[in-house]
């Protein structure tokens, strides 16, 4: 995830003029861009996508399943407004290089976790530094944007990346199939198969760094000093922003419902995964066919949501992630890993339409000088209500266990799982009808209230 084809060719690809002068410089501006995005998406996805599986296999009870994930929810956003605050401060680079060499120190050490506690402290330093580049990297695009552009030029460049991480996830799914050690099917080969992760986890530690020296090339619009000096915007108080700003306070109650809805299946993906799929290849099919159509709706969703309005897909997106724990619950059943991946295709759909919707909207919602400030609130927010979501159903979980005598390596917490994967399919469709109460375009709303005045 335009504009006149008559103009430049930094119009073009960009929405916004470059220096005319040098059409080398332009081109070194693109491909920094471009690699930052393909380096980062790469390091991510080696690190998110088996992390979780790594929690499970050193033992972790659903219960402590569910503190690995909700800890890590809270730390990759609880501290995005101080992240964003300093991205408007101090320039995105700085802030980018913060998050990317975190990255990569705590991507390096989650191999040698021996135990979760291990892995959750670990998880806790690379979520709260290094998510630090979420809203330093959504300011730094959208500094290269115009407004009615905004959302399908961040969605091009994000989509960029998102797709090409599929080839990596799928070679990392072959290359720990091929490795001395077992798929992790059942608890007794728990022990036996952690060797396998320090060939994701190292890979995407060395993606982190190349793509620490990628960024450090990148050509940065906002000119912080400038900023700073003429602006009173950078002192101004989060809670003032969000009431001066009515499509941004109607947004943050609905959006943080829907991230406690969608946060209370997160614990539960993996135990399913784990029991349905046979080899780490078919795992890493999931993903990569989970990441195809993300790359789509990121594309797609960031041009459609400047064509329409952003409600429109934020609402539609939103709804998709209803199919998702749906087919997590077909595939216990039956026993069919096809249908956790059948399921992911309508999922990675919304998931990439969504994450460029929201993004664009909260800087639609934002000054020149608080774009990672409104975007961090919103991350913010997001975090306290998916911690407390995956914490809720962790503890729901290992009540029900309790009170009804099962073991969580039992063929009856099947049956657990298969009711809670229903009743969040309910959840979710609920708090994703509620975005029809959105206002449909920021920009419209502030640009009449200030006629008004």
């Amino acid at each position: 995830m335009e504009e006149d084809r008559n103009t430049d060719i930094r119009l073009e690809n960009f929405s916004e003029p470059i220096d005319p002068q040098s059409k080398s410089s332009e081109r070194r501006e693109k491909v920094s861009i471009w690699a930052t995005s393909i380096g980062y998406a790469g390091g991510r996805s080696a690190l998110f996508v088996f992390l979780s599986y790594f929690g499970v296999i050193l033992g972790a009870s659903p219960f402590e399943q569910s503190i690995l994930t909700s800890v890590r929810n809270l730390g990759s956003n609880v501290l995005q407004s101080v992240w964003g605050w300093l991205a408007d401060l101090k320039g995105r680079k700085l802030v980018i290089t913060i998050g990317l060499s975190t990255l990569m120190i705590s991507t390096f050490l989650a191999p040698f976790s021996r135990n979760p506690f291990e892995l959750v402290l670990i998880s806790i330093i690379m979520t709260t530094v290094g998510f630090s580049i979420i809203p330093a990297w959504n300011a730094f695009l959208g500094d290269y944007a115009f407004e009615r552009t905004r959302a399908s030029f961040i969605g091009r460049i994000n989509s960029l990346g998102t797709t090409t991480s599929i080839f990596l996830i799928l070679a990392l799914g072959i290359i720990m199939d091929l490795s001395p050690f077992p798929f992790p099917r059942n608890a007794a080969l728990y022990e036996a198969s952690r060797g396998a992760f320090f060939i994701p986890f190292l890979l995407g530690a060395g993606i982190f760094a190349i793509t620490i020296v990628i960024s450090l090339t990148l050509v940065e619009k906002y000119d912080a000093k400038n900023h700073t000096v003429i602006s009173e915007e950078i002192r101004t108080s989060w809670m003032t922003l969000v009431q001066r700003n009515k499509p941004f306070k109607r947004l943050l109650p609905i959006d943080t419902f829907f991230k406690f809805a969608m946060s209370t299946a997160w614990p539960i993906f993996p135990f399913v995964t784990l029991q349905v799929a046979d080899s780490w290849l078919m795992v890493s099919l999931m993903w990569a066919i989970f990441n195809l159509p993300r790359g789509i709706g990121q594309n797609i969703g960031g041009t459609l949501a400047d064509k329409y309005n952003k409600k429109i897909i934020l609402l539609i997106s939103r709804l998709g992630y209803t199919v998702v724990p749906l087919g997590y619950a077909a595939g216990l059943v039956t026993g069919n890993v096809w249908f956790l991946i059948l399921g992911n295709i309508p999922g990675g759909l919304a998931f990439g339409a969504e994450e460029t919707s929201i993004a664009t909207y909260s800087l639609d919602c934002s000054t020149e000088d608080t774009k990672g400030r409104y975007y961090s609130i919103l991350l913010t927010a997001e975090g306290f209500s998916a911690f407390i979501g995956s914490l809720s159903a962790g503890i729901i979980m290992d009540i029900w266990l309790q009170l009804s005598h099962i073991d969580y390596q039992t063929p009856e917490f099947n049956t657990v799982l298969f009711i809670l994967l229903l009743g969040i399919a309910a959840i979710r469709f609920i708090s994703a009808s509620l975005h029809k109460l959105i206002y449909p375009n920021p920009l419209d709303y502030i640009l009449e209230t200030s006629k008004q005045t």
